[in-house]
């Protein structure tokens, strides 16, 4: 099976199926079809940074074309997967509750920032820390921000926000151990520690929790008034 096809597999019919039944509507399809142009924004050096270190590849034949060291298909990814996970989250998600508090902003802050110094003490290590100390380093940033904005906000919609990035975390890990298995990517074993469940290293595991909780996130946020009111 090539890249293309994994996404003909994996990624469209069920995005096309919660699209057919549920439809973002505004206020909130603004941020449901700005978040997978943010994701590819912002992915896009990170990703062509570890193909680049052979972090992972892609066999020959398997993808149609690279731009820099990424494939066509990788990029393609970029924005289907945001567009998959927002659209499960605006099925889940409910009304907007009201925040809990200034408590949750600053311990969600102080977690994130925690794992954010621990993604760069082990990307300074390099070598088989290298795949999880970048995307903690990567991506722990970005969670600092958004809970020390809005993490009462988050936790008073917590289960919008544990269903909403849980499931297609799960999800996706599924297709990504079924990928490896069948050969359309591959994961080297240099730049990792070995650990993992069904085939999946566990850098691989951290790395789609990570870009989905980023995703919903950054949706719920922007769908909450209190958040925009915050803006102002």
């Amino acid at each position: 099976m090539t890249y293309l096809a994994f996404h003909l597999v994996f990624l469209l019919p069920p995005l096309l199926i919660l699209l057919a039944t549920g439809f973002p509507r505004p206020p909130r399809l603004w941020a449901y079809l700005l978040m997978p142009l943010i994701a590819l924004v912002y992915t896009t050096p990170w990703d062509n940074y570890l193909v680049w270190q052979g972090v992972w590849g892609y066999p020959e034949g398997r993808v149609l074309l690279r731009l820099g060291y990424v494939p066509l298909e990788e990029y393609l990814f970029f924005l289907l997967q945001p567009l998959l996970t927002g659209a499960f989250l605006h099925r889940v998600a409910g009304a907007p509750p009201p925040g809990a508090g200034g408590l949750a902003r600053v311990v969600g802050g102080g977690m994130w920032l925690l794992l954010a110094a621990l993604g760069v003490l082990l990307l300074a290590l390099g070598g088989r820390y290298l795949y999880l100390g970048l995307t903690l380093a990567y991506f722990a940033p970005v969670f600092v921000l958004q809970w020390a904005f809005g993490g009462d906000l988050l936790w008073g919609w917590r289960r919008a926000l544990l269903l909403g990035a849980g499931l297609p975390t799960l999800y996706l890990w599924f297709a990504d151990a079924w990928a490896i298995r069948e050969g359309i990517w591959w994961i080297s074993p240099r730049y990792t520690l070995g650990l993992g469940a069904f085939g999946l290293p566990l850098e691989e595991m951290v790395f789609f929790l990570c870009t989905n909780l980023a995703v919903v996130q950054g949706l719920l946020l922007a769908w909450h008034p209190e958040a925009l009111r915050r803006l102002r």
